[in-house]
C-alpha cells in the first residue's frame, strides 16, 4: 500500500513554496526589495540559503532577474506567476492579523483605486459569497489509470 499523497494542483502549489524562506522572499520583493542585499536584509536567511531559494524561485517562474536601468542596479522582480502568488500572501496576512501575537503590529494594504484599507477574502466564483471554514468539500477531477 502506498502512503504517498496523490499529486494535485494544491500539492504542486504547496511544493513551490514549502520551504521556510520562499514566501518571505516573495513578500520582500512584493514590498519593494529587489537587489540581493535588500532581500537579504528583509528576509534574514543565511546567504547560501537565500541564493539557493532565489535560483529556485527564478527557475520556477515566480521571480525573474530585473534588467538594470539607468541609475538602478539589476535585481529581481515578481513575474505574473509571482504576483498571483502575492494574492495568497494577502490571505495569509489576514490570517496572521487574526491569529498572530498581540505584540506584532499589523501591516495595512491600501487599495490604490479607492484609497481604503484592503482585506483579502476568499469568495465563491459562482455566487460571490465569502467562503468560511466548513463550507467546502473536496472534489478531485477524474484522472485516467
Amino acid at each position: 500500500m502506498e502512503n504517498k499523497p496523490k499529486r494535485d494542483s494544491l500539492a504542486v502549489a504547496l511544493d513551490a513554496v514549502s520551504d521556510r524562506w520562499s514566501l518571505h522572499i516573495v513578500r520582500a520583493v512584493a514590498f519593494g526589495a529587489s537587489r540581493y542585499t535588500d532581500i537579504l536584509r528583509a528576509v534574514g536567511a543565511p546567504r547560501d540559503v537565500l541564493s539557493s531559494r532565489l535560483r529556485k524561485l527564478t527557475a520556477s517562474g515566480i521571480l525573474r532577474p530585473r534588467s538594470p536601468e539607468k541609475g538602478r542596479l539589476a535585481g529581481y522582480e515578481l513575474t505574473q506567476k509571482g504576483r498571483d502568488l502575492g494574492q495568497v500572501v494577502l490571505v495569509l496576512k489576514r490570517w496572521g492579523d487574526a491569529h498572530g501575537a498581540d505584540d506584532v503590529p499589523p501591516v495595512d494594504f491600501i487599495h490604490d483605486v479607492c484609497g481604503e484599507v484592503f482585506v483579502a477574502e476568499v469568495r465563491c466564483r459562482a455566487c460571490g459569497s465569502p467562503i468560511r471554514s466548513g463550507e467546502i468539500s473536496v472534489h478531485r477531477a477524474s484522472q485516467g489509470c
